[in-house]
């Protein structure tokens, strides 16, 4: 069913319950596994590359999760490979965020069946300005370093230098600006890059245009409609939580009463054996309210296991506010278009559509009229 919206504050709240979809979360889960392997693989052959011996030290405190430290930072070829890794997890995510940002578009059009299927199809043929923006800002930005080098080069230049500088001083300042305004387009082209594509199916130069228009154009309503999502999201997802502890807990009471000890608790630590440094520091679980209980682990592969599907339990959750975040980034946009421009990307997609269907089958009055000539011809050959 269509959602009629008010194209102000009041619709960013159901970005919450746009996100609780089973569909969105899932795209998400499955993406964070991905990013979860690209992470490790990179840290280890970073840490075998740093220092082979060490690897077996380093598999005892990080295991499936491990965080670069130590001699990882002393070693360039450590340090490439990470870079490798987090791109490709930016990347991952960015089209993840695509495909969901799309399912939101058209749920909030009324079309509830849009699937994953559709969302990939709809990214491979929109992929390109998630890769092209955040590049064309990255490579403006170098580009303002080197120059800001070469200014500072030439500043060294005995009498003269300080004068040049002096003189440049103010357009260097200017040009300063645009680069603060470039780093912050930057920031904000991960979650909002997406949302414009999965709305106006918009080439690079429209997403960076938009991109740009929308952070200039509206940025105080921008960071209220921002506020107001984290704020939703954030109570959404102490709900989340909540739930989630108890159905540990209720878990935990109903095998309890056959098994005889409460197999909960192991699930709930899940991560402390999965990723001992990770949890070690942030204390990370789903189960917020300790409904779960305490027990020993299980023994041998059995602990494995119920340790991974206690860290599966925690992944849903971070998909869920992923989910959340690209829902309430789409509805932004949306939003802050209609406000800036006046255009309803809704009414838009629609006539998009309705022209698209024109074009492969004809309208309804060539369509009217080819079946009364078909009609009229028949008749010509009775009589004939």
């Amino acid at each position: 069913m269509k959602r009629d919206l008010h194209f102000d504050a009041r619709d960013i709240p159901s970005a919450a319950r746009l996100g609780l979809s089973g569909r969105k979360i899932w795209a998400f889960f499955k993406a964070t596994v991905l990013s979860w392997a690209v992470w490790t693989a990179a840290v280890y052959l970073g840490f075998l590359a740093a220092d082979p011996a060490g690897l077996g030290a380093r598999w005892e405190s990080g295991r499936l999760l491990p965080l670069p430290s130590g001699v990882f930072w002393m070693s360039w070829q450590a340090v490439g490979l990470l870079s490798v890794g987090l791109l490709t997890i930016v990347g991952i995510q960015m089209k993840t965020f695509l495909e969901v940002s799309r399912m939101t578009f058209e749920q909030i059009r009324g079309d509830d069946f849009y699937s994953g299927r559709d969302a990939r199809k709809f990214s491979r043929g929109h992929w390109k300005p998630l890769a092209a923006v955040p590049a064309a800002l990255l490579a403006a930005l170098a580009l303002a370093v080197l120059s800001g080098a070469l200014l500072g080069l030439v500043t060294r230049i005995p009498s003269a230098g300080p004068v040049i500088f002096g003189l440049l001083a103010v357009p260097a300042w200017g040009l300063s600006l645009l680069c603060v305004l470039a780093a912050t387009a930057l920031a904000l082209s991960f979650p909002l890059v997406p949302a414009i594509v999965a709305s106006t199916r918009g080439d690079t130069y429209e997403t960076i245009f938009e991109l740009f228009s929308t952070i200039t154009s509206q940025p105080w309503r921008m960071a209220l409609y921002f506020l107001t999502a984290l704020v939703t999201r954030a109570a959404a997802m102490a709900v989340f939580l909540a739930f989630s502890s108890a159905a540990a807990g209720f878990l935990g009471w109903t095998t309890g009463i056959g098994l005889g000890r409460n197999p909960a608790g192991a699930l709930a630590g899940g991560l402390q054996v999965v990723a001992p440094e990770l949890a070690g520091r942030f204390a990370v679980s789903f189960d917020v309210l300790g409904l779960a209980g305490g027990t020993d682990p299980f023994p041998g592969p059995a602990g494995a296991v119920t340790a991974l599907a206690g860290v599966a339990i925690v992944l849903v959750a971070v998909s869920y506010w992923l989910s959340s975040c690209s829902s309430a980034w789409t509805l932004i946009y949306i939003c802050i278009r209609r406000r800036k421009d006046g255009e309803d990307l809704l009414a838009r997609a629609d006539e998009e559509d309705f022209r698209e269907f024109q074009r492969l089958y004809g309208s309804a009055d060539e369509s009217s009229r080819g079946a009364g000539e078909a009609q009229e011809a028949c008749g010509q050959g009775g009589e004939g």
